[in-house]
């Protein structure tokens, strides 16, 4: 079985949950017996993402990171990875209705759109190139998990606010509750992508080789992440802002990424 057999048998286990999800919505289900279905789909679309992630590392010899094809694949294995983290502990299983079709959609650009060809210019090895890449792009796994829950803040708002209450409205968690999950998410994200930099400014003393593009990007990312975080902590911005600040941001750190990161490159 080839790695890429892996990550498209991952996307029809993602395609799965969320059908099943959007059945159980259709039908206005509340049945517990359709939770552990929706999430045992996310865990087998999650061992196959792994698969995938094990047989291409495998075959680099590093962390499977180098180009926009890799680190695209790896942000959708990292979100799914929380999902699964915090779905049991919060007891939201419901996010995977959200979180399924978000990786879906991020692994079929990945696969049609970005390019999966092998960098022009190999970087020296460094075990702080894996590490910052690695740490760097979980960062955006929680980003992306906190993206989705501040989508689900905005539509549970909007059914407080017009009082036009559907079906999703008894199964979504409340607002409150999806506000701490998105607080923490972002802040988890925030020291990840923090410990990543600092990874970062040590490869690149190594290396010496980091594109300026790139470089501009990563510390744009981390200036409106500290920004969100601090906005949070001091109060001056709150709730569906907030909520619509995850969801920005992170569209702008992935679609300036994939821009970044034409034609491939390692990240």
């Amino acid at each position: 079985m080839t790695d890429q057999t892996f990550i498209w048998s991952a996307a029809a286990c993602y395609a799965i949950s969320g059908i099943l999800t959007v059945d159980r919505l259709r039908r206005s289900k509340t049945s517990v017996t359709t939770h552990p279905i929706n999430y045992a789909t996310m865990l087998a679309g999650f061992v196959f993402h792994t698969l995938f992630l094990y047989s291409r590392g495998h075959t680099l010899q590093r962390c499977p990171l180098t180009n926009s094809f890799e680190t695209t694949v790896f942000i959708a294995w990292a979100a799914v990875l929380f999902y699964l983290l915090i779905g049991p502990s919060y007891r939201v299983s419901f996010l995977g209705a959200f979180t399924a079709p978000f990786v879906l959609a991020i692994l079929v650009i990945a696969l049609l759109v970005l390019n999966d060809s092998v960098a022009g210019v190999r970087l020296l090895r460094s075990p702080w190139v894996d590490f910052h890449a690695g740490i760097a792009i979980l960062s955006f796994g929680a980003f992306g998990l906190a993206g989705v829950t501040g989508l689900m803040y905005i539509i549970q708002e909007r059914q407080l606010k017009t009082r036009k209450l559907t079906s999703s409205f008894l199964l979504l968690p409340s607002i409150e509750q999806l506000d701490v999950i998105n607080a923490r998410l972002t802040l988890l994200g925030f020291v990840m992508l923090t410990a990543g930099m600092i990874g970062g400014m040590i490869s690149y003393r190594i290396i010496g080789h980091w594109d300026a593009p790139k470089i501009i990007w990563a510390v744009a990312v981390w200036l409106i992440y500290a920004s969100i975080t601090l906005a949070r902590q001091l109060g001056s911005v709150r709730g569906r802002k907030i909520a619509w600040a995850s969801v920005g941001a992170f569209a702008f750190a992935l679609v300036f990424y994939w821009v970044i990161s034409h034609g491939g490159g390692t990240p």
